[in-house]
C-alpha cells in the first residue's frame, strides 16, 4: 500500500517541527531550571517527604519560592538529602522520628512538607502563595468535597455592627 505525501501534510509536520524548536529556543530558561532541580534533588526529596508523587512544575516554583525566602535553602535541601541517603530510611516517618524539631534537617523537611501541603512558603507577613486549589492538603477529599474559594469564611468581609470589617465569619 502507497502513501502518497501532500504537500499540505509536508507543511504541516514542517510546521510542527518548528514549533517544537520555536518553543525550545524561547524558553532555555525553563529548561535550564529543570536541569539543576533534577540535580539538586529537590523533587526526589520532596517525593519522599510528602510519600507521593509530585509534578515538575509545582515543584519548581516551591523550590524557587524557598530559595527566595531562605538564602540558605540550597545547602540546608543538601544536608538533608545526604541524611536521607544516609540513613536510607522506608518512610517519611521512620525519618521524623529519627530527628528531633530541633535539628536542622528535620525543619528543612517540615519546611518543604509545609510547602506542598499548604501551598504557601514563608513565615509570618512575609507569606507567599504558590498554590491554592493544588495544594495537597486538599488530596484526601478532592473527590467528594469542593475545594473552598472564599477567604475568611462566609460573609467574612462584611462589616459588623460597631463598623469593623469581620475577620472571623459573623454575619453583617
Amino acid at each position: 500500500m502507497a502513501h502518497n505525501l501532500s504537500r499540505r501534510r509536508l507543511l504541516q509536520g514542517m510546521g510542527i517541527l518548528s514549533l517544537g524548536a520555536m518553543c525550545n529556543s524561547l524558553f532555555p530558561a525553563r529548561a535550564l531550571a529543570a536541569e539543576q532541580m533534577a540535580e539538586n534533588g529537590f523533587m526526589t526529596v520532596s517525593q519522599f517527604l510528602v510519600s507521593r508523587p509530585v509534578g515538575p512544575i509545582l515543584g519548581q516554583r516551591y523550590f524557587d519560592a524557598l530559595n527566595r525566602h531562605n538564602a540558605d535553602f540550597t545547602h540546608q535541601l543538601s544536608s538533608l538529602q545526604a541524611v536521607l541517603q544516609q540513613h536510607n530510611f522506608a518512610h517519611v516517618d521512620d525519618f521524623l522520628a529519627a530527628f528531633g524539631a530541633d535539628n536542622p534537617d528535620w525543619k528543612t523537611a517540615k519546611r518543604i512538607i509545609s510547602a506542598w501541603y499548604t501551598g504557601v512558603v514563608g513565615d509570618g507577613s512575609d507569606l507567599e502563595l504558590i498554590a491554592y486549589a493544588d495544594a495537597m492538603m486538599y488530596l484526601p477529599t478532592k473527590d467528594i468535597l469542593v475545594v473552598p474559594t472564599y477567604g475568611g469564611g462566609p460573609f467574612y468581609w462584611a462589616v459588623t455592627q460597631d463598623g469593623k470589617v469581620a475577620t472571623t465569619g459573623e454575619g453583617a
